[in-house]
């Protein structure tokens, strides 16, 4: 269970990272973008590598459709992509994205004694169940898809209009990128 509340813990900070500045890279190193991404194309990752921002967003289709990349870091320690999309409206309204990878998801055993704790946030879904991973539902607008070794965080600064199966979705996409 300490385990779970240091992973939340993990997605809480990477959010005040995100929104604490969107203009800029607030902390850590930047993500270099891919230079010719098509956006739909698949593309192959080496084993333990993640897609960087161009490449989710890609995936992430319809979900930042009319965003922009507002923000590129990685956390501290980390090579792993945080990326912030935004409609570019900073009066407070914007609409906005922030999706990360991060190579610290549950091991077998943690993934196995959390499935149907609803308690936990534990959100029933069989595409997640297929990939070996678990969504957990972090508040009304973080959600993580953890699987064995990796996560994937989606959410959104405020209420921005995403249902909670579209959250999934993102984290769906996303984590098929680190599955093919």
């Amino acid at each position: 269970m300490g385990e779970m509340r240091s992973r939340v813990g993990m997605v809480a900070a990477a959010t005040a990272v995100l929104v604490s500045g969107c203009s800029t890279v607030t902390s850590g190193t930047p993500v270099a973008e891919s230079e010719g991404s098509d956006g739909g194309a698949a593309v192959a990752l080496s084993a333990g590598e993640a897609p960087d921002c161009a490449t989710m967003a890609g995936a992430l289709g319809g979900l930042v459709a009319g965003m922009s990349l507002a923000n590129q870091t990685t956390l501290p320690g980390s090579t792993d992509p945080l990326c912030l999309w935004s409609d570019g409206d900073f009066t407070g309204t914007q609409r906005n994205l922030f999706v990360s990878v991060k190579a610290n998801g549950f091991t077998e055993a943690m993934l196995e004694a959390s499935r149907g704790k609803a308690s936990l946030g534990v959100v029933d879904e069989p595409r997640a169940d297929a990939l070996g991973g678990l969504v957990i539902k972090v508040n009304d607008t973080v959600y993580t898809l953890t699987m064995a070794g990796r996560s994937v965080d989606a959410g959104s600064h405020g209420s921005q209009g995403y249902t909670e199966s579209e959250y999934i979705d993102g984290l769906l996409a996303v984590a098929r990128l680190l599955t093919e």
